[in-house]
């Protein structure tokens, strides 16, 4: 087979594996996703369920004591961010003319100095900070409206979709226990279909991703230790009260997927200027911008270090993920390469020559 030829079936396998891909994502994982959620609970809950069990508990039993129990966290969970996201709306909605006079006259102040500085700036310079402090006036005039009109979406659809999230909850939630009930034979069916050979290469890649996994989960202490000093000090100079709180709940939020320090930083910031703290919210966007830098510039290399994957692969990786996924990405990816690596060590799949 000439080379032309073995690029041609690599690109049609390359094809087939997309294809494969967008139909399991498109139509079979939303079939499917409850039962591989409540599969994944049953998997965190084996170890608790295995220990009961050993206590002489039913096995059927201790699994629904277990799902009970995850499920009324989860509802207090959410019962309480609910009632707490409600309060802080009503709070915000009973400030919001106060602080709209606040935003009123520092949009003032803000212009009176702004138009000193273009006055003493070149045509050019001073026609180019006019125009630009007019769209920023305009835009943070236009904020309470379209504050207002993306809360009024979130809830329609919200309430759009509660018959189909209120569906996935409940067969999640049942998936759960019935599977957790039966768990090690699901286990054992799942394998039997599996050839010998295949099952061999995957407990040699679980025992590698436990590996991985304590890697990341290293680096991710590493990463939170540091940020955590990197706030506690910044709110220090801020002269910012309960410090070591703010910055370890900051930091822990920053650890989680998908969530960073934008989340507590920015909104914090928003506020202290619609309250006229203008070097307070400006302190707070510099320091959300340095620990991100800080961040960035050593989680490539740390990942690389403690999962062991190539620096300059794990920088791809936490730059593809950002670019895919954002924050969660930057976690996930460089597990999903070093995942694809060992696959391709164990002969699983075949993607690249190995040196």
């Amino acid at each position: 087979m000439g080379k032309i030829e073995k690029w041609f079936a690599a690109l049609i396998v390359a094809g087939a594996l997309v294809g494969l891909a967008w139909l399991f994502v498109s139509f079979l994982l939303p079939w499917t996703a409850p039962l591989l959620l409540a599969f994944c609970a049953a998997a965190l809950m084996e170890l608790p369920v295995r220990a009961l069990v050993k206590r002489g508990w039913k096995r059927s039993f201790a699994s629904c004591v277990m799902t009970v129990g995850v499920l009324g966290g989860l509802t207090w969970l959410t019962a309480r961010l609910t009632y707490r996201a409600i309060g802080a709306a009503t709070d915000f909605a009973v400030q919001l003319p106060a602080l709209m006079e606040n935003v009123s006259r520092t949009m003032e102040s803000l212009s009176g100095k702004i138009e000193q500085l273009a006055a003493g700036s070149p045509e050019g310079v001073g026609e180019y900070i006019r125009t630009a402090a007019s769209s920023i006036g305009s835009a943070v005039s236009e904020l309470p409206a379209l504050l207002s009109r993306r809360a009024l979406d979130i809830i329609g659809k919200a309430a759009q979709r509660s018959p189909d999230i209120l569906l996935f909850s409940i067969t999640a939630a049942i998936g759960s226990f019935f599977i957790s009930a039966s768990f090690p034979r699901t286990v054992a069916f799942i394998s039997a279909q599996l050839p010998e050979s295949l099952k061999s290469k995957l407990s040699l890649l679980r025992h590698y991703l436990k590996g991985s996994f304590s890697g990341l989960v290293r680096s991710q202490l590493i990463l939170m230790g540091l940020t955590f000093f990197e706030l506690a000090a910044a709110f220090m100079l801020m002269g910012v009260n309960n410090t070591p709180v703010i910055a370890l709940v900051t930091a822990v939020i920053d650890a989680l997927p998908v969530f960073g320090t934008g989340i507590v930083l920015l909104p914090w910031a928003l506020w202290c200027f619609l309250e006229g703290s203008i070097p307070r919210a400006l302190s707070l966007l510099i320091t959300y911008g340095v620990v991100n830098i800080v961040r960035n510039c050593i989680q490539a290399k740390l990942l690389g270090d403690q999962i062991g994957l190539d620096p300059v692969m794990s920088l791809l990786a936490v730059y593809m993920g950002w670019r895919i996924w954002g924050v969660g990405g930057m976690l996930l990816f460089p597990v999903l390469f070093v995942t694809l690596r060992q696959l391709n060590e164990l002969g699983i799949v075949k993607l690249w020559k190995t040196i």
